[in-house]
């Protein structure tokens, strides 16, 4: 295979393949590999306080629009 020429510079296909190996195995290791462990463990958030809002009961609401449209 031809080599491509990049900045003026001949490069091998097999290099390209390796480099884009390396970057994407880099780029999802290299973070973790990094970080403190401390870091990786986020902190507890405590959970949602219930919302004054009831729940929205889909099956009631299709339930309800079914039975109002058989009535017409």
């Amino acid at each position: 295979a031809a080599p491509y020429v990049i900045f003026g510079a001949k490069v091998p296909p097999h290099w390209l393949a390796i480099g884009t190996i390396l970057t994407v195995v880099g780029g999802i290791y290299g973070p973790k590999a990094f970080s403190s462990p401390a870091a990786a463990a986020p902190a507890a958030t405590p959970a949602a306080a219930p919302s004054s809002e009831p729940e929205l009961d889909v099956e009631k609401a299709i339930n309800d629009f079914l039975a109002s449209d058989k009535k017409e």
